[in-house]
């Protein structure tokens, strides 16, 4: 049986491919809401991963940006047995996505964890982590979305042990920012770790990889909270794309805090390319379809966002959580 812990982000795709596309970028402080919107989308909330699916060779297929993704994955092995698979939402404007939902209730999915049909969101999707989106960053995903091109794709509907959660199960606790996401050591005054802060716990799923998965199956909420950035989250390594037998099985997320066992003598630069660029100080490939592959989001990011990402990663409060085995892979070029 599959991990119910598989992160929603995991689609697949190998470590080290080309970042260089950036087919869904735009900068992130523009004025224009539809283009905010679409910055959170395809590079700082990297929506893509889950609801666009690939093509064969591994990129993603634009003629169905955000049509959704049948059986994005499955928790049983047996693929014809009716049961384990979880597909996600067609978010284009076309009756068969959300052409017939309100913006209120579009706003109230991804950030409280409402289905427009008045049933629950599986956590596997973080609204438990968008629910701190500011205003006019839901109000800019919101305005994005209207803007795509109407996609006409019917979901199939959801497995147990998905049913369950979609018709009685509670809404998960969302991530309160006073007491769940660390302030950096620099203090409140640092606007620029701040801001990181927000990108990567908020409008930003680096929390949702990077925080051990909780002890209650992973399902409200899938992960952690106690343990915020210190790595140990736990992917197989074919659900990553990582076919090469030198990979080890099982690939844990790397603690993000300045210990020893984190990041310790990384420095911002080393942090950036490893965000943006997927490579570690020794020039090696960080191993996750998010950094560095050719789908790529955070390749994506505006330098300025980038930076005040890996000032807030700096300045984590040092937490020890040794998350061997991780993952060395093949030189980047």
């Amino acid at each position: 049986m599959k991990s119910l812990m598989f992160a929603a982000l995991m689609v697949s795709v190998g470590c080290g491919d080309n970042h260089t596309k950036k087919p869904v970028d735009a900068m992130p402080d523009a004025q224009d809401p539809v283009e905010r919107g679409q910055y959170i989308m395809n590079v700082t909330g990297a929506c893509t991963f889950c609801h666009t699916p690939l093509n064969m060779d591994g990129s993603r297929d634009l003629t169905r940006l955000f049509a959704g993704v049948n059986c994005l994955f499955d928790v049983d092995t047996d693929p014809t047995n009716g049961v384990g698979c979880l597909s996600s939402r067609n978010l284009t404007p076309d009756p068969t996505g959300l052409a017939n939902a309100t913006d209120e209730q579009i706003k109230d999915a991804f950030r409280n964890g409402h289905r427009t049909d008045g049933k629950t969101l599986t956590p596997v999707m973080p609204y438990w982590a968008f629910h701190n989106m500011t205003d006019d960053d839901a109000d800019a995903v919101v305005a994005y979305l209207r803007s795509l091109p109407p996609v006409n794709h019917t979901l199939p509907p959801n497995e147990e042990p998905w049913l369950d959660i979609n018709n009685s199960g509670p809404v998960s606790p969302y991530i309160d920012p006073a007491t769940q996401i660390p302030l950096p050591t620099t203090g409140e005054t640092d606007t620029h770790a701040m801001h990181g802060r927000y990108l990567a716990s908020e409008a930003g799923l680096c929390i949702d990889c990077h925080t051990p998965a909780a002890p209650n199956m992973g399902l409200f909420p899938p992960i952690d909270l106690t343990k915020p950035f210190q790595g140990g989250r736990q992917f197989p390594k074919e659900e990553l794309g990582l076919l090469d037998p030198s990979y080890p099985a099982i690939i844990n997320s790397r603690n993000l805090t300045p210990d020893a066992t984190g990041l310790m003598g990384y420095s911002i630069t080393d942090i950036e390319n490893a965000i943006a660029k997927g490579k570690d100080p020794m020039g090696n490939a960080v191993c996750a379809a998010t950094h560095g592959s050719q789908i790529s989001p955070y390749a994506a990011l505006e330098q300025g966002d980038l930076d005040d990402i890996a000032a807030y990663v700096a300045a984590l409060p040092p937490a020890a959580n040794d998350t061997s085995p991780n993952c060395a892979g093949p030189p980047v070029p």
